[in-house]
């Protein structure tokens, strides 16, 4: 090789290294249905042979997908009235103008935080989360109703971290992931407090409950897992649950939504 080819051989080196770094930084993520999310939800309408549309409870389910690299789940599940407007907040705002993955989880818990509380619709009692890409989830709940997340086998409720904070301190309430095994008293005034959470969706997690409070009324945390865990499709673990609460004589309204991630 002569002196005059090393300016030649050079250039050709910046350029594979250019062609490189701009290879991975191109580099297309996992597509969402590598990870598939899958869902069922049960109500028992105790009292359909009256007018039961300003008692009854909703339930939720919406899926948008932007493109190959964004797919956004929201689940919910809300007693009448103040709770049933938490969610129509979150669904009417969450999906517009998606930002794309890296901001999604920023919005999601912006959404939340803001359908719950600076709307003012805090006496509500609404259950909601919601799933990105099958990787992370955000989850919110306030009052009677309760998210329910099966661990390797255990149950953990997502619920506030800082219970001497004032009610109206809401910023407290958007923290790291903080769970608690049951819950207390539902007749605390502190139950109406905003529990708001994030994480990684792994391998540990197996499934989540959204329920109302006819389901909690009746049923702990471990014997709502221990009753549905083994069975894998979602659809008949949320009917088993909102039966077994109907059986215990449950006098609140019974729904529930059991998502699996597959």
């Amino acid at each position: 090789m002569g002196f005059w080819d090393f300016p030649f051989m050079l250039k050709a080196f910046r350029f594979r290294r250019l062609v490189v770094r701009d290879g991975r930084r191109r580099k297309k993520k996992k597509p969402s249905w590598l990870t598939p999310v899958s869902h069922g939800y049960y109500t028992i309408d105790r009292l359909s042979h009256i007018d039961r549309s300003s008692s009854a409870d909703s339930v939720f389910v919406q899926r948008e997908q932007q493109n190959e690299e964004l797919e956004i789940w929201l689940f919910a599940v809300s007693n009448a009235g103040t709770g049933k407007e938490i969610v129509k907040y979150i669904q009417n705002h969450l999906f517009d103008k998606l930002p794309n993955e890296h901001g999604i989880m920023r919005k999601c818990k912006e959404t939340m935080r803001r359908a719950y509380v600076e709307e003012k619709r805090s006496g509500g009692s609404a259950a909601s989360v919601t799933v990105v890409n099958g990787e992370k989830l955000a989850m919110a709940s306030i009052g009677g109703h309760r998210v329910v997340v099966c661990r390797d086998g255990e149950a953990h409720q997502i619920k506030d971290n800082n219970r001497k904070s004032s009610t109206r301190n809401w910023s407290n309430f958007i923290f790291p992931v903080c769970y608690q095994r049951e819950m207390e008293d539902e007749s605390d005034p502190r139950n109406q407090e905003l529990a708001l959470v994030t994480e990684k969706i792994d391998s540990d997690i197996e499934f989540i409950i959204i329920g109302s409070s006819g389901i909690w009324e009746v049923i702990k945390n471990e014997e709502a897992i221990n009753l549905i865990r083994h069975i894998e499709d979602p659809q008949e673990a949320a009917k088993c649950l909102a039966k077994e609460a109907l059986n215990r004589i449950s006098k609140s309204e019974i729904s529930c939504i059991v998502i699996r991630f597959d």
